[in-house]
């Protein structure tokens, strides 16, 4: 419950912080990847779930920060995957961000988050998760940009060792 609490009051916090800070692009956006879930069975066997996730975002950025709170769902034989996460990403680079019709960003990025986990044999368990991505952010319009990249992430479920996959979003800039 604690973490729970602790989760919720940081992510508030940052959604604050950013509105402050990013001023300039707001988002919403889906996503849809394909993800790969390493984790262990009940006979100590190293099991390997992969399948299709999707996905919500909104968040803010600016031409070098992007701030993201994300929602993916995963299910795949009888196991699903819940992750809420709040994502830090630095753009690395972005040249001519204001005068080119179409700009490559590419980005590096952290998140932490929450998993829920529950299979079809009644085990369900919900812990912390954290981890890495990247990936590059494809602005093809004044309101709408591409986002492809790979995400890592770590988990403290017992039977949830790592997750990570590729994902494509889009996102409308208001």
């Amino acid at each position: 419950m604690f973490k729970k609490l602790l989760l919720t009051t940081i992510t508030f916090s940052n959604l604050i912080h950013a509105a402050d800070a990013f001023t300039s692009e707001r988002f919403l956006g889906i996503e849809a990847g394909y993800g790969e879930v390493k984790s262990i069975s009940a006979i100590e066997q190293n099991e390997v779930t992969q399948g299709i996730e999707f996905g919500f975002r909104f968040g803010a950025q600016n031409s070098e920060w992007r701030t993201t709170i994300s929602g993916h769902n995963f299910n795949k034989d009888n196991h699903r995957y819940f992750r809420g996460m709040l994502q830090f990403d630095r753009f690395v680079w972005a040249s001519l961000y204001e005068t080119d019709d179409i700009v490559f960003k590419p980005y590096l990025g952290a998140h932490i988050g929450w998993l829920s986990y529950e299979s079809s044999g009644g085990i369900k368990d919900d812990s912390l998760v954290y981890g890495a991505q990247t990936g590059l952010a494809w602005n093809v319009m004044r309101e709408v940009d591409f986002d492809f990249g790979y995400r890592y992430s770590v988990s403290d479920v017992p039977n949830v060792d790592n997750l990570g996959g590729f994902v494509f979003a889009v996102n409308y800039l208001y």
